[in-house]
């Protein structure tokens, strides 16, 4: 039972690189979420229009694994 616990604690730190779109032109852009989070909706400028608009998660494009910081740093003193 604990061991089941901590594959489900380590599933859980994924990351996606979702796919967001405008909802004003249809612009696209990419960003990363965790997986154990809400769609994304957020404000951002539209290049297309030059203006703040919604844009709003459309669909996954790939599952990412959460790099360790401590193994990030180990690997520049290198």
């Amino acid at each position: 039972m604990r061991l089941s616990f901590i594959f489900q604690a380590a599933k859980s730190g994924r990351q996606l690189l979702v796919n967001c779109e405008s909802q004003a032109t249809g612009h696209r852009i990419m960003r990363i979420r965790e997986r154990t989070k809400d769609k994304l909706e957020f404000l951002h400028i539209d290049p297309w229009i030059n203006q703040e608009v919604l844009y709003k998660e459309t669909r996954k494009i790939k599952t990412l694994e959460k790099q360790n910081n401590r193994e990030i740093h180990i690997s520049r003193l290198t």
